[in-house]
């Protein structure tokens, strides 16, 4: 089994540049064998060619997915759009039904504020980042009894309560719906709810699939050719497990979709 070749960090290097700003962690330079997109047929997830990226720089990425505290100062500070969604309540659950527009005016606020370029995460930095060396195939290689230790996921837990007869995964979390950043267990690069809770908005377009057309840049940058009215998300969330099989529409949605388990973390140059 193929993993990532990095240099993770158990205690990672933390940064704060105002008091409404994400903590970020330096993730640090590295490489990462990631599967080719699914392609016009899809197919499984732990099968398929890949490739792989070389990070020649670290970069910093939030430590937890965005909140609706953090998003809430961005609205009184007149940089983001009020929601459908009240984000002066429950300011510790990450913000959710945010579009990938939004969630670019959120890093453009981020930037002018603090003078350091925030933007969304490419494709290949979330699941570098995500991962923290772990594997590439479905929930990184965890077992799947092992899962609820480092997400809230759609499991007996939620089934149990919510009854809606969806796949689940053989453990328990704790959490019914949507649950406060923070609450399991950090990955190697001092991340959280990389695994579970909210699917997370990266910054690509869709790309080719499938040997020899190409994929994604193995420089770490975003795919930006194509249909860009349809953008990435990653992860999974405490309502939809990662699929067995994979197409363009498990990884790709318009950048319109503002849906309650989907939000976003945010990540930061640092040259």
């Amino acid at each position: 089994m193929t993993l990532a070749v990095s240099h993770a960090n158990a205690d990672p290097e933390l940064i704060s540049d105002c008091n409404v700003c994400p903590t970020l962690a330096v993730i640090p330079a590295g490489e990462i064998d990631i599967r080719l997109p699914p392609g016009p047929s899809g197919r499984g997830h732990n099968v398929g060619w890949y490739r792989r990226v070389i990070f020649s720089q670290p970069f910093a990425a939030g430590v937890h997915e965005v909140t609706n505290s953090q998003w809430q100062s961005c609205i009184e500070d007149e940089g983001c759009d009020r929601l459908d969604a009240d984000t002066t309540l429950l300011g510790q659950h990450p913000v959710t039904q945010v579009s990938w527009k939004q969630a670019t005016k959120y890093t453009k606020w981020l930037s002018k504020k603090t003078g350091y370029n925030y933007r969304l995460p490419s494709n290949t930095e979330w699941e570098y980042a995500a991962r923290g060396d772990l594997g590439m195939n479905r929930y990184f290689n965890l077992a799947p009894e092992s899962v609820c230790d480092y997400g809230n996921v759609y499991d007996r837990t939620a089934e149990s309560e919510l009854g809606y007869g969806l796949d689940t995964l053989p453990c328990n979390d704790g959490q019914i719906t949507l649950s406060e950043v923070g609450q399991f267990a950090a990955n190697q690069f001092g991340l959280y709810d990389t695994i579970g809770n909210a699917y997370e908005w990266t910054e690509d377009c869709p790309s080719p699939g499938g040997q020899g057309r190409g994929g994604f840049p193995t420089t770490g940058k975003p795919w930006l050719a194509g249909d860009c009215s349809l953008r990435g998300y990653r992860g999974s969330s405490w309502l939809s497990n990662e699929p067995y099989y994979l197409t363009e529409s498990t990884r790709f949605k318009d950048l319109t979709s503002n849906e309650e388990d989907l939000g976003f973390r945010v990540v930061r140059d640092l040259l």
